[in-house]
């Protein structure tokens, strides 16, 4: 049995597989401990798990601003990470630590390589974040959820680790959810932070209105309600009720989304997110499609006729 520290944090892209990753080990018999920022969405993500992570004093980038104040305060605050990850992995004693990418996973990343302990760092996009690359140049084992990762010569593909899927009936998820819908209909899922809000958000319900055999469900609102054949629920946490009722799903396209996508094998239409870096998600989607059992990429720029079009053809 080994003693294991994994630090994942900013995201929930970043902190789910790191969350099935450490219950396997656990499972197993090892003694795992967690890592995160402190942004309240991320202790939120590790308490629904019935996980306590350390919390470290980072809840952003230096690199991901272009404000001198944010630059300095976050700057102060890897130093103070340093500090406390330098502390904490004195006294837990790993014996190897897992990185699942993202800023929270630098300082872990500097103490593990000074301390001389193992360290494998998990990319789960096709292009690899600067952490990552950070560590691929400092010798840390990579490993990855797509079979590409730009940015990184050597590396060994082995998928995201993704929640197992607990399917249930349709009856029994619709009333977890909420929601009532017309018997027999098809329904469509709509999930992923800003797909539910902006420009894109209208897309989708200009879409759902041209489709008035299907049901849609929006997982954005923050108290439900309905609007014809569409449904706006809160952000869900157990995400089984809600992926055992979609016939249609559509995503953003993030790496540890689609890996529940293709866990789930349902068909799918998912939106790269245009403002990720790098374009990372584009290039996602692109591994996405080729293995997905039935799945299609729509643009934000495209229409609400041809997304109408393209579930009507999945669907």
């Amino acid at each position: 049995m080994s003693r294991i520290l994994i630090a994942s944090g900013g995201t929930g892209g970043h902190i789910f597989p790191a969350i099935v990753f450490g219950k396997s080990l656990k499972d197993k018999g090892d003694t795992v401990s967690w890592l995160c920022g402190s942004r309240q969405l991320e202790s939120d993500i590790y308490h629904s798990a019935g996980i306590d992570p350390v919390i470290l004093p980072l809840a952003g980038s230096p690199m991901g601003t272009k404000s001198p104040g944010k630059i300095l305060s976050r700057l102060l605050d890897v130093v103070r990470s340093l500090r406390q990850t330098w502390r904490y992995v004195k006294a837990f004693r790993p014996d190897e630590v897992y990185l699942f990418g993202g800023y929270i996973s630098f300082a872990p990343l500097i103490v593990a390589k000074l301390r001389g302990i193992p360290v494998t760092l998990h990319e789960q996009n096709t292009v690899a974040g600067r952490v990552a690359r950070t560590a691929a140049r400092l010798g840390v084992r990579i490993i990855t959820g797509w079979p590409v990762c730009e940015g990184i010569k050597s590396f060994t593909y082995t998928g995201t680790p993704a929640r197992e899927p607990v399917r249930m009936t349709r009856e029994n998820a619709l009333e977890a959810l909420g929601v009532n819908v017309r018997e027999g209909a098809r329904i469509v899922g709509v999930a992923g932070g800003s797909l539910g809000s902006g420009p894109l958000s209208e897309i989708l319900k200009s879409a759902a209105k041209l489709c008035p055999e299907c049901e849609f469900i929006f997982l954005s609102a923050k108290e439900r309600h309905d609007d014809g054949n569409t449904h706006f629920i809160p952000p869900q946490w157990d995400m089984n009720p809600f992926y055992s009722v979609c016939d249609v799903l559509v995503c953003r396209s993030g790496g540890s989304t689609l890996a529940e996508v293709l866990k789930w094998g349902m068909p799918a239409i998912t939106v790269p997110w245009p403002g990720a870096m790098d374009n990372h998600q584009v290039k996602n989607a692109q591994e996405f499609v080729k293995m997905a059992i039935n799945a299609r990429i729509f643009s934000e720029n495209d229409s609400p006729e041809n997304l109408a079009a393209m579930i009507r053809e999945i669907c």
